[in-house]
């Protein structure tokens, strides 16, 4: 089991207060008033990490169901991290001349579109700890478990069922599809660190998620993790 980073809070500091007129003490009383003072404890740094995943791509589900969940958990790294998910992927979109609508089409079908898209309105209405757990929990099923997942976690999903139900799944997926287009990615999942997108690191990043996270967070913070060697 790793060690969890400690923090500590500030010492009490002792203010000695002691009034003088002339000649004689304003006051005749030997106590000396005492204020004492405590800081609260800081907030850890966070490292930015993006994950451009798929709902359905083996990929995806293998590295945040074994690599990133594990990571995040048995080191404790939740404090350090912000954690962007991206339900999008090798996904992309179109004009549909017929209904002059805009479609959006996805790696492994219909059905991961919808699924993308339900990952998306998880995460536009849980906060993103929460809305992990879920999304974990439903990757490993390879299907909308919503419902069972959802009910397993103690977690109210009513506003995610509204979003997925009252819009279209090619507006659901446009910010998320924004953000992954600008990579030109090729290989799912894709693993950014600070913005800063290393397209041929990608598979030394994946199946070294630890070693990475680890030397990117030192880079950015000169701070060594405790789990970290």
């Amino acid at each position: 089991m790793y060690n969890k980073l400690s923090i500590f809070c500030g010492l009490g500091v002792l203010l000695i207060s002691i009034a003088i007129g002339y000649g004689q003490p304003l006051s005749t009383s030997n106590e000396t008033e005492v204020t004492s003072t405590a800081t609260a404890p800081a907030e850890p740094q966070r490292l930015l990490l993006a994950i451009h995943y798929e709902a359905l791509c083996p990929d995806s589900v293998y590295f945040i169901r074994r690599r990133l969940h594990d990571a995040l958990l048995d080191n404790d790294w939740w404090q350090y991290t912000e954690l962007k998910l991206y339900p999008f992927g090798k996904a992309g979109f179109y004009n549909n001349t017929a209904t002059k609508e805009m479609q959006v089409f996805c790696q492994h079908g219909w059905e991961e579109c919808e699924l993308n898209a339900l990952h998306g309105c998880i995460l536009e209405t849980l906060e993103i700890k929460e809305a992990f757990k879920l999304i974990y929990c439903m990757m490993r099923a390879y299907s909308n478990q919503l419902d069972k997942c959802s009910n397993h976690l103690g977690l109210d999903v009513s506003a995610a069922r509204k979003c997925k139900q009252t819009r279209q799944t090619p507006e659901i997926l446009a910010p998320y599809g924004k953000e992954t287009l600008k990579l030109g990615l090729s290989f799912v999942p894709t693993i950014v660190f600070e913005n800063v997108f290393e397209p041929y690191e990608q598979s030394s990043i994946r199946y070294n998620f630890e070693g990475h996270f680890c030397s990117q967070y030192e880079r950015k913070f000169n701070i060594k993790l405790p789990t970290c060697v």
